[in-house]
Order: C-alpha cells, then sequence, then structure tokens
C-alpha cells in the first residue's frame, strides 16, 4: 500500500466524474447581472446564450424587464434594457428565453401605432397576430431580386418628375432641420391611396428619437388624411430607452417583409437614421466598444448597410413583391460630408437633398436638383413622364447657372432672357402645398405645358392658380381624356393632340387678369425668414393673416419695420382705437345656415348699414373675391374674411358666433369665429393692428371654450375685452 497518493491521479478520477455527469433537470439556463446602469447590464453565467437572444431580468420587486442580447464576451454577456432600466440592480436574476428578438408580423398592425417590440402603444387594444419574423435577418441574395422597373409614386412634381423612386429602392432623404425632409415622406403615403384598390402599398412610418408630441401630431395628420387604414407607425421617440431606438427601424423593416415575402407591395420610412445611430453609439460606448470617428463604432456602417439591404424587388420566381426604404439623414448647415450621411449615401441608390435657403426662400419642396439624384432613373417613370420631363432636370440646371451669372450684368439678350423666364416659370410649377400630392398624369401634363412654352404668357405669380384651375378643368371637362391617357401611359400622337385642344379650350377660359392677387411669396418668404427664429405661434398666424392683404401693400417700402413695430404692440393711439373698433362693433348669434354664401349675405346686409358709398350686393362680391383667392379660414375654428376698398374712409367690424359651424373649405368645416373686417388703403396700418391683435386674442387657450360657452352676445363683447387686456 502507497504512503502517498498523487495529484494527477486525483484530477483523473475527477475528470472521469464529471465527464459522465448529466443533469435530472433541464432548467432554462440563468445568470446573475454583476453590473448595471444607464439602460445596460453586465450578465455572468450565461455561458450558451446565443447574441440577439431575448434575456428576462426579475428585478427586486418581481417585476420582470426585458432585455436583448447584445456583447458575447468571454466570461459576460452584455445586454441592453428595453424599458425599466433603473429598477435592475446587481444580483438580479437573469433568465434565457431561447428566442430571438422578433416582433409580430401580418395585416393586423395595418392602421396601429406599436413599439419597436410590436406591442400596441395606442390604446386599442391587442393585436390579433399568430405569426412573428425575427427582427434581424439577411437581405435577399442577388438571384432573388429583380432589377427595379416599377414606379412609387410620391405625388411630388419635383420628385416624380426628376428624381424618380421605384418599388424596391433604396432613396435617402436628407437635408437640415425643418427643410420638409418629413414632409416628403407623409405625403409619399398620402399618395398611396390612389393605389389601395388595385394595387396597394402598405406604409410603416419609424418615428426615432422624436419628441412623443411630434409623433402624435403626426399620427394624428395621418388619421385625418385617411391613410392609417394601410400604415403602421413604430414609434421609439426620445424618452424610450436607447435600446428601443436602436431595435425600431430593424422591427418595422420586419413588419414591412411580411408583404414583400408574399407578393406584395410595402413601403418603409426610418425618421430618421441620424438619431438611430445616435442611440447606437450610445449603446456602444456604453458596453466599452472601441469609439472611433466621431465616437462611432466601426461597425456603424454595418449597422446602416444590413438594415438597407433588406429592401429589394424580389424576381418573379419569390413572388414579385418589393421593399422601398427612404431613410432619412438629418445634416448640420448642409454639410453631406459628415460621417453618417456619407455612410448612408454610399449604401443607398441615390439621395433627395433638401437645402435650407430654398426652403427659406419659399422653394418648397426645398430640392436643390443639382445634387440629388436616383440611380434608378427613367426605369422608374412610366413612358409619359419620361417623354416630358427628360429635359426637365437640364434646363433648371442651365437656368440657375445662368440667375447666378447675370446677377452681375445689367444687359441680356433676348435669348438669354427667355431661358431666365422659362427657367422661372419651371421652379414656380415645381412648388407644391404641403399634404396636397398630385395624380402623376396630372404632373405629366402641368409639366407638359410648362416645358412647351405655353406658360410663358402668363406672369409668374399666377401659374400655381392657372395650375390649379387647369386640374379642376380636366376634373370636370376631360374625364374621358384622363382616362384614355391613364390607359395609354405614354403621349402618342393622338393624345399629344387631343392634350393640346383640352389646353387650348381651358386657356380661352383663363383669364389671370381678373384674378385678386395674393401675398407676393418672395417678400413674405423674406418676412418669414427674418422672424423664423422665433418661437411664438402668434407671428405664424400673424403672416397667414397678413397673407391676405393685397399685394399693394406687402410691396410698399418699410412694410417689414411696420409689421415689426405692430406685432410688438408699442402703438398706444392703434390700440386705443382698437378698443373702440370692438366696442362699437356688431356681434351676432347666426344659426339659419352652416353655408358660407348664406352666411356672406348676412354680414353684407349689416356692413352695408355702415357705408354710404357700398350696396350690401357689392360687399358680398367683395367677400366671395377675396374667398377664391384664398381662404380666410386660418385654423378650423377661427376665420376673418375681409377686404380692402381704395379711398374709403369707413371702418367697421363685423363678429359672428355661430355654435352649429360654418363650412369653408374641407380643412375648415366647422368655424366657429368669424371676424368680417373692411378696412381701406389709406388706413392700412390699422388694418394690420386689427389683424394682429385678432391673432393673439385666438390664440389664448381660453378663447375656444369661452366662446362657445358665452350665453349671449354681451357676453362675447366682454371676452373679447378681457382677453386683449391680457395680451397688450
Amino acid at each position: 500500500m502507497r504512503d502517498e497518493i498523487k495529484p494527477e491521479e486525483i484530477l483523473d478520477i475527477l475528470k472521469n466524474k464529471i465527464s459522465g455527469f448529466e443533469p435530472k433537470t433541464k432548467e432554462a439556463e440563468i445568470g446573475r447581472v454583476i453590473q448595471a446602469g444607464d439602460g445596460i447590464a453586465q450578465a455572468w453565467g450565461l455561458d450558451s446564450i446565443m447574441a440577439g437572444e431575448l434575456v428576462e431580468i426579475e428585478a427586486d420587486n418581481s417585476k420582470i424587464i426585458n432585455g436583448m442580447v447584445m456583447n458575447l464576451e468571454e466570461e459576460t454577456v452584455g445586454i441592453i434594457l428595453f424599458s425599466d432600466y433603473e429598477l435592475v440592480k446587481e444580483g438580479c436574476l437573469v433568465r434565457r428565453t431561447n428566442k430571438v428578438a422578433q416582433v409580430p408580423v401580418g395585416e393586423a398592425l395595418l392602421g396601429r401605432v406599436v413599439n419597436p417590440l410590436g406591442q400596441p402603444i395606442d390604446g386599442h387594444g391587442a393585436i390579433a397576430s399568430c405569426e412573428h419574423r425575427r427582427v434581424e435577418t439577411k437581405g435577399p441574395g442577388i438571384i432573388e431580386r429583380q432589377n427595379v422597373g416599377e414606379p412609387l409614386q410620391t405625388g411630388i412634381k419635383a420628385i416624380d418628375a426628376m428624381i424618380p423612386i421605384g418599388r424596391g429602392q433604396r432613396e435617402l432623404i436628407i437635408g437640415d432641420r425643418r427643410t420638409g425632409k418629413t414632409t416628403i415622406a407623409i405625403d409619399t403615403i398620402i399618395n398611396q391611396k390612389k393605389t389601395q384598390e388595385q394595387d396597394p402599398i402598405y406604409c410603416f412610418y419609424v418615428a426615432i428619437g422624436q419628441k412623443r408630441s411630434s409623433a402624435v401630431q403626426l399620427v394624428e395628420t395621418l388619421k385625418k388624411q385617411g391613410v392609417m387604414s394601410y400604415t403602421t407607425v413604430v414609434a421609439a421617440t426620445a424618452s424610450e430607452p436607447a435600446a428601443l431606438q436602436y431595435l425600431a427601424p430593424y422591427a418595422a423593416t420586419a413588419m414591412a417583409e411580411y408583404f414583400r415575402d408574399n407578393g406584395k407591395h410595402a413601403l418603409v420610412i426610418f425618421d430618421d437614421l441620424t438619431k438611430h445611430s445616435q442611440a447606437y453609439r450610445e449603446l456602444s460606448l456604453l458596453m466599452r466598444r472601441s469609439p472611433g470617428r466621431e465616437a462611432y463604432p466601426g461597425d456603424v456602417f454595418y449597422l446602416h448597410s444590413r438594415l438597407l439591404e433588406r429592401a429589394a424587388k424580389m424576381s418573379k420566381e419569390q413572388g414579385g413583391g418589393s421593399l422601398t426604404a427612404l431613410p432619412i439623414v438629418e445634416t448640420q448647415d448642409g454639410d453631406v460630408s459628415a460621417y453618417i450621411p456619407t455612410n448612408v449615401i454610399s449604401i443607398t441608390d441615390g439621395q433627395i437633398f433638401l437645402e435650407s435657403d430654398l426652403f427659406n426662400s419659399g422653394l418648397r419642396p426645398a430640392i436643390n436638383v443639382g445634387i440629388s439624384v436616383s440611380r434608378v432613373g427613367g426605369d422608374a417613370q412610366i413612358k409619359a413622364m419620361k417623354q416630358t420631363a427628360s429635359s426637365l432636370r437640364i434646363e433648371l440646371a442651365q437656368f440657375r447657372e445662368l440667375a447666378a451669372f447675370m446677377q452681375f450684368s445689367s444687359d441680356l439678350d433676348q435669348a438669354t432672357k427667355k431661358q431666365l423666364d422659362r427657367g422661372e416659370r419651371l421652379t414656380e410649377i415645381l412648388k407644391q402645398h404641403q399634404y396636397a400630392p398630385i395624380d402623376v398624369f396630372k404632373q405629366i401634363i402641368i409639366l407638359f405645358a410648362g416645358i412647351s412654352g405655353r406658360l410663358d404668357k402668363y406672369p409668374t405669380s399666377k401659374l400655381l392658380v392657372y395650375e390649379k384651375e387647369l386640374f379642376e378643368f380636366l376634373d370636370r371637362e376631360s374625364q374621358g381624356f384622363m382616362n384614355k391617357f391613364k390607359a395609354t401611359k405614354s403621349i402618342t400622337d393622338e393624345i399629344k393632340g387631343e392634350l393640346t385642344i383640352i389646353l387650348d379650350s381651358f386657356e380661352e377660359s383663363f383669364h389671370p387678369d381678373t384674378l385678386q392677387e395674393g401675398a407676393d411669396s418672395g417678400f413674405s418668404a423674406k418676412m418669414a425668414l427674418a422672424y423664423s427664429q422665433r418661437s411664438s405661434h402668434i407671428h405664424k398666424d400673424m403672416f397667414k393673416l397678413v397673407e391676405k392683404i393685397t399685394v399693394h401693400e406687402l410691396k410698399s417700402p418699410g412694410f417689414e419695420k411696420e409689421v415689426e413695430e405692430i406685432i410688438s404692440g408699442n402703438d398706444m393711439y392703434e390700440r386705443d382705437r382698437l378698443d373702440i373698433l370692438i366696442a362699437e362693433s356688431t356681434i351676432i348669434d347666426y344659426e339659419e345656415s352652416d353655408q358660407m354664401t348664406d352666411l356672406f349675405k348676412k354680414a353684407s346686409q349689416i356692413m352695408e348699414k355702415g357705408q354710404s358709398d357700398l350696396t350690401a350686393e357689392s360687399i358680398y362680391k367683395n367677400l366671395i373675391k377675396r374667398e377664391e383667392s384664398s381662404s380666410t379660414a386660418l385654423s378650423p375654428f377661427f376665420a376673418i374674411p375681409h377686404f380692402v376698398e381704395e379711398g374709403k374712409d369707413k371702418f367697421q367690424l363685423v363678429i359672428v358666433r355661430s355654435r352649429k359651424g360654418i363650412y369653408f373649405t374641407e380643412q375648415a368645416q366647422k368655424v366657429h369665429a368669424i371676424f368680417f373686417l373692411s378696412g381701406t388703403l389709406d388706413q392700412r396700418h390699422f388694418h394690420l393692428v386689427v389683424l394682429s391683435s385678432l391673432a393673439k386674442i385666438v390664440q389664448q387657450p381660453t378663447f375656444v371654450d369661452d366662446w362657445l360657452k358665452a350665453k349671449d352676445t354681451n357676453g362675447l363683447k366682454r371676452i373679447l375685452g378681457s382677453i386683449k387686456k391680457q395680451v397688450s
């Protein structure tokens, strides 16, 4: 018998015993949090866990906190937390779920607002979806794809004509803050309403790092436009953890891929990837990943490339579905050469660049066509648009270059002047109102009129009126031609001949000289720019009011300074005069009709009594003429119909309350407070004082409720007087 036992022998015995050991129970692997804070946790004991796997962390109060594995290290794993991360402390239990991050998919998500985990946050109950998809998947391979050749119409003339987007394309929208990037995305969603019956496109909007109020406002806009039925909003606002902001675009893409892989079409909008990058940088730095340029980790390019590669037009063998991606990137001072913009530009198939200077000058959408490009090009256009707009980009580029050069020269030959005039008109007809996408065939017709020189004979300020009335004429008089044009989708000799006859017929009835002038767009835009840094809503409404006054007033010398003085409210004499005007005004409750014309006739009869040289009929015509120029309903609650007479010295105010509401426009169907104002050119200053004061009064939070609840007209007059004292 040996007196000593060698350690090697003991080690061999233990190894043999351990090698044959199998646990009797199949418990899930459990670990412990060893470090937590700032939305991340480090856990020990999860040796077999997968990257991207969901975990459950049991907090002190037995509340379960969800997270996802982001880092796999030698002895620990890094976990990003989705909610209530302040409850996670050292020592908390961490359980595996054996599930990689996934979200519900399917048509049940349409019309809903969800978070990046697919959980509803709109208060409309649970989502009945039985299918789930992984948040992170590989994009389709080359064999599974086909070339992008089917247009995705945005309804925006400048884009559909010069920077076309195809189904399956990745087109970047890039520009500084407040240049209209989100508006382009929303207009694109609204324009898909036309396709829903025959060839639907299902839309997904991802709000990343926005204010919660902005996200709510956007959802309300989509509801108001009637497009939520085919839209899903995935919201990870600024108040959410960085982990959810990081996950949001991948979750929305997984939801959109359901439609792509079932032979349907989807559109996903990432608003915006700059904030997404910042959220990822925050997580990476907390995970102690090595920072690189601008403190971003080295894989920030891969972050977006693996996301955007999932956008594709699938081959016929794969069902022919498509997923189109419109990523949005915010720049600072127009710097497109910054790190994140250059990364995303190199991944996408083109970019739409929005410029602050163009936006502030009144050109909206503010697209710089010089550096905006679509690498799909004409393949994403119908034939008729290619035939019409092929020369548009070149003509605009030549115009802008020539205009920049000619500012140093006073002598212009006839050919140069003609080219400049044509460029101004083409630029004007590319302007477009917010949330008003235009059918592509109507776009083609107005562009045809501009490029062919038909608009050269009209003043530039009348071209948007020309467009509006032309579209109304087409809807009213040319339905047969429009149906034929849509079926043909190209400008044949026959179509061109019929279109020429229609334009000739329309122009016979179009008389721009008889139209009432609106505000000069260039001048008012410069004024708006001067006040753009101010936060008060009163100034914005002031400009809306000012833009209703005649062009002669806006062009007067010193007008901008005058408006400044009026807004500051330092003119005591005019304020006293306004008190007298309100005290002497006629106030009525009107419930006879909800039609604007009936109300105008009633108001004209009242205003006639205060005028020695104007009849009720002429007052009514003045009011209607002003309304035809542009609606005076400045909100769904408040309107100020007014007119200016030359050489008349009477000034009066008639105020109407309608509990039933008066229909002005689609945007203002129930206006309850209507202020009828008549003034004179020689009293313009006081006219503006009244407009400014009314704008301040109706902005007060108590105005709406007090106005509707007042017992009688004396009560209404007291409300106006008391609010005016508050804002003076």
